[in-house]
C-alpha cells in the first residue's frame, strides 16, 4: 500500500520535480519505506512506498516497463499477478526483472492495453503514463478500496491518494463546494465521485479516466449487479465453502508480517476461520471496550481457540485525550468524512501496526450479503409506509426526534422510531437511503447559512436514491445496489483506507474480492435476507459449515461505533464548548454561529441529543483549522530518488 502523486500538463510543459517532492511529502504517512520521483515533458509522478512485496529495491515506484514506454506509480495489490505473469511471459514472450505485482501492470498494458484492467484481481489506484501516445491513465479498482482524488485547472491535472497531496501544489485552488457540503452534513461523506472542494473529483470505481493530448474520456469497465441464478441454500453454501478460502489465501501473500482485525461478527470470524491452517497461524487483533455492548472480545477469544491462534486485545477507551485523536482523524480525512466509528478504528490501527504490516478485515459483508437492519426495516416501510401521508410520518419523526433526551445509547429506541419515521416521509421505496440521516432536513432552514441556504429545497441524497431507483430487481436488490455503488465506496471504504494509511497498514478484504462480489450477485435476495428476517442468511450457513462457535453463527450484530452523546459531554467538552461556543464564527458563512450554539447548549446541557447533528458540524469546524500542506519552496531540500527523466 502506498501513496501515488502526480500532475499532467496538456500543453507538455515539464512536470515540476520539487512540486512532486512536497506532494509525496504529505503522504509519508502512507508509503514511509521509501519514495521515487518520474518526471517528462507533460507528467511528474511520484511514490510514497510501504513494502509489502519484493522488499528489495527492484519494487521501486515509479516504475517502467524495459523500453521505458509505460511508467506507473501504484497504490494496492494485484492478488492474481502470478497468473497474469505466466500469461504474459507464455503468449507475449516477456522476461520479468522482479516479482512484484507491480510489473505486471506496465507489461500487462502493452499487452492488452485498458483491457488489462478488466483482468486484474485486487484493489488498486494506478496512475499510468504511456509516453509514445502521451496518453495518462488514472484507474480505480471496481469497488473503490482505494481512492484517487483528482482535480482539473486550466489544462493542469492533478492526482493524488489524498486531497492534502493536491493541495501541497501552491497553484491549487482549495474552494469549499457549497454542493458538497450539502452532502456532507446530510450523509457524513460525500460520495463516491465528488468531494467537499469545489473542482476537486473521485475517479469513480471501476473506471479509467483518460487524458490524450489533453482530451478527457472516462470509461467504466465494471460495477456490481444482481443477476439472481442461485435459489437454494445449499446450493449456494457448497459453491461458497468451495471458494471462499481461496479468496481467503490469494490476500495471504505478502513478504511482511499479516494478521486479521477480529470482531465478534460473522464477516471477519470467516476471515480468521478461511485464513488460519494447521501450518499457518495468524495473530488475530479485536478492540476491547470497557462498555459491554460495544465489547466483543469473549467472541473473538471463541474464535480464536477454534483455530489455533494468538488473540491480542487492544483497548480502545475513551481518555482525555480524545480531542488531540480526534484532530489527528480530522486531519487524515481531509474534509471528507465523519464516520462515527473512525476514532475506535483510528485507535485499533495505531496498535495493530506495531506488530503487523498487513490486516485482513471483514469489511463489506453487510453490503454484499444484507447485514443492516435497514434492509429488513425497507421491507416493512415498503408495506406500512401507505397507511398514513408523508406529512404524518414527518411530524411523528420531528416530534420523536425532540423527545429523545438525555439518554445516552448509541441509538436510544425514541431516536430509531424519529429516523424510521423520519425516512419513511421520505417515501416507502427509499426509506432505506434516508436512514442513515445525520443533520435532519426540518432543521436546515435554521441551520444553514448564506452559501448553503440556496440548497436547502435540494436532496443531498440524490445520487444515492438515483442508484437505488435506477437499480433492476426487487427492493432489497435494489437497496443492496444502492449500498454497494454508493455508499461503501463513498463512506465506509474511505474510512477504512484513511484510518489505516494514518499507520502506513495495509488492509485487505477478502468479501470485496470481485470473485465474491461477482457470487454475491448471483445469488437471490431471500438467501442473503431470509424472508423471516435472518440477516446474512448465507453467510451464517457458510459459518456453521465452518463449524464457528455459535455465538458467531446466531449471533446479533453489534456496532463497531464510539457513543457519541456521552463524548461529546465529557471527553471532548473542552474541544465541542471551544468550537461550538468561542469559536462559532468559523461556520460562517455556511451555518449560522448562532443556530450551532443553541444545539450545543441543549446538548451539552443534557436536554436534548444532539449528538448526530454536532458531529458533522465539528468535524467541519475543525477541518477548517488545519493548516495547508507546505508547499515546494517551504519543503526546502530533500534527497528524494529521481527515477526518470
Amino acid at each position: 500500500m502506498c501513496g501515488v502523486v502526480g500532475i499532467y500538463h496538456g500543453d507538455e510543459r515539464p512536470g515540476c520535480e520539487d512540486t512532486i517532492r512536497a506532494m509525496i511529502s504529505t503522504l509519508r504517512h502512507r508509503g514511509p519505506d521509501d519514495d521515487g520521483i518520474f518526471v517528462a515533458p507533460g507528467i511528474g509522478l511520484g511514490h510514497a512506498r510501504l513494502a509489502i512485496r519484493d522488499l528489495s529495491r527492484d519494487g521501486r515506484q515509479p516504475f517502467s516497463d524495459p523500453s521505458g514506454r509505460i511508467v506507473v506509480s501504484y497504490n494496492g495489490e494485484i492478488y492474481n499477478h502470478e497468473g497474469l505473469r505466466s500469461e504474459l511471459e507464455r503468449e507475449f514472450g516477456f522476461v520479468f526483472r522482479t516479482v512484484c505485482d507491480t510489473e505486471v501492470i506496465p507489461l500487462g498494458y502493452l499487452a492488452w492495453g485498458d483491457r488489462l484492467f478488466e483482468r486484474l484481481e485486487g484493489m488498486y489506484a494506478i496512475a499510468l503514463w504511456d509516453a509514445h501516445e502521451r496518453r495518462l491513465l488514472l484507474v480505480r479498482d471496481g469497488i473503490g478500496i482505494k481512492p484517487l482524488f483528482y482535480s482539473e485547472n486550466a489544462g493542469t491535472v492533478r492526482f493524488a491518494s489524498e486531497i492534502k497531496g493536491l493541495l501541497a501544489d501552491p497553484e491549487q485552488p482549495a474552494r469549499l463546494s457549497a454542493q458538497g457540503l450539502h452532502a456532507f452534513f446530510a450523509m457524513g461523506y460525500v460520495g463516491p465521485f465528488d468531494t467537499t472542494l469545489s473542482d476537486v473529483w473521485q475517479v469513480p470505481p471501476g473506471t479509467i479516466l483518460s487524458y490524450h493530448r489533453g482530451k478527457r474520456s472516462l470509461r467504466q469497465f465494471w460495477r456490481p449487479t444482481r443477476k439472481p441464478e442461485i435459489f437454494d441454500i445449499e446450493d449456494a453454501t457448497a459453491e461458497l465453502a468451495a471458494l471462499w478460502p481461496k479468496v481467503v489465501h490469494s490476500q495471504l501473500a505478502s513478504d511482511v508480517p499479516v494478521g486479521v482485525l477480529l470482531s465478534g461478527g460473522i464477516d471477519s470470524s470467516l476471515v480468521a476461520l478461511a485464513a488460519n491452517r494447521p501450518d499457518h497461524r495468524l495473530p488475530a487483533f479485536t478492540a476491547s471496550f470497557a462498555n459491554e455492548a460495544f465489547d466483543e472480545t469473549p467472541i473473538a477469544r471463541q474464535v480464536v481457540q477454534r483455530v489455533g491462534a494468538d488473540l491480542h486485545t487492544v483497548s480502545v477507551e475513551l481518555h482525555s485525550e480524545m480531542d488531540v485523536l480526534l484532530r489527528d482523524v480530522v486531519r487524515h480525512y481531509d474534509g471528507q468524512s465523519c464516520d462515527e466509528a473512525s476514532l475506535a478504528l483510528f485507535m485499533l490501527c495505531s496498535k495493530v501496526r506495531q506488530q503487523v504490516t498487513v490486516a485482513l478485515t471483514g469489511d463489506g459483508g453487510d453490503e454484499f450479503f444484507a447485514g443492516y437492519p435497514t434492509y429488513a426495516a425497507s421491507r416493512w416501510a415498503s408495506r406500512i409506509g401507505s397507511l398514513l401521508p408523508a406529512a404524518v410520518w414527518s411530524g411523528v419523526g420531528r416530534l420523536l426526534h425532540g423527545a429523545t433526551g438525555a439518554k445516552e445509547q448509541r441509538l436510544p429506541p425514541r431516536a430509531v422510531a424519529s429516523r424510521f419515521a423520519l425516512g419513511v416521509a421520505s417515501g416507502p421505496g427509499t426509506a432505506h437511503i434516508y436512514w442513515r440521516r445525520y443533520i435532519p432536513q426540518f432543521m436546515l432552514p435554521d441551520l444553514y447559512g448564506p452559501e448553503l441556504r440556496p440548497l436547502i429545497g435540494e436532496d443531498p441524497f440524490a445520487g444515492y436514491k438515483a442508484e437505488l431507483q435506477n437499480a433492476d430487481g426487487e427492493l432489497i436488490d435494489r437497496c443492496l445496489l444502492a449500498d454497494q455503488r454508493w455508499h461503501l465506496p463513498g463512506g465506509l471504504l474511505l474510512k477504512s483506507d484513511a484510518m489505516s494509511m494514518a499507520h502506513a497498514l495495509e488492509l485487505r478484504v477478502p468479501l470485496l474480492d470481485r470473485r465474491i462480489m461477482d457470487f454475491a450477485g448471483r445469488c437471490h435476495s431471500d438467501l442473503l435476507l431470509s424472508p423471516r428476517g435472518e440477516k446474512k442468511a448465507l453467510l451464517r450457513s457458510l459459518a456453521r459449515n465452518l463449524e464457528a462457535p455459535t455465538d458467531v453463527t446466531d449471533g446479533a450484530k453489534r456496532g463497531f461505533n464510539a457513543p457519541l452523546a456521552g463524548l461529546l459531554r465529557r471527553q471532548l467538552r473542552n474541544t465541542a464548548e471551544r468550537i461550538f461556543e468561542r469559536d462559532a464564527d468559523l461556520f460562517e458563512p455556511y451555518i449560522s454561529p448562532g443556530a450551532v450554539r443553541g444545539l450545543w447548549k441543549d446538548h451539552g446541557e443534557g436536554r436534548l441529543d444532539h449528538a448526530y447533528v454536532l458531529w458533522p458540524l465539528l468535524h467541519f469546524a475543525l477541518s477548517r483549522t488545519v493548516p495547508r500542506p507546505v508547499s515546494s519552496v517551504e519543503l526546502g531540500a530533500h534527497a528524494t530518488q529521481r527515477v526518470g527523466a
